[in-house]
């Protein structure tokens, strides 16, 4: 029994190995130039990604400095249509028979001696 025993273990582990490499499961050549068109899809749209970030985070900027001019504009408008409505007392301090104040001179600077 011991020689039919050693015959039939390289039998069967011949027929065990060959079945488990036919069961094996192998990448073909179709499937692995998809993998790769995949991958290379995928670095791209990673890309444009970063770049799309990029992008909004510049047009944030902008918007925030656009806002920024726009609620500087308002007050500005906000100011002259007050005194539009002041009109004509806009200067209340203001007295047009007032005698005209010549400006004062500006100081003489004499120049250092050394």
């Amino acid at each position: 029994m011991t020689k039919n025993f050693k015959a039939v273990v390289p039998v069967a582990l011949l027929g065990v190995a060959l079945v488990l490499a036919s069961c094996t499961c192998k990448i073909k050549e179709e499937q692995m130039s998809q993998i790769r068109q995949l991958r290379t899809e995928d670095k791209q749209t990673a890309s444009d990604i970063q770049k799309a970030e990029a992008e909004k985070s510049r047009v944030e900027k902008e918007l925030a400095s656009r806002q920024g001019d726009v609620r500087q504009c308002n007050q500005r408008l906000s100011f002259v249509q007050q005194k539009k409505s002041q009109w004509p007392n806009v200067f209340q301090d203001w007295d047009p028979n007032a005698p005209e104040v010549a400006p004062a001179e500006p100081a003489t600077t004499q120049p250092k001696k050394k």
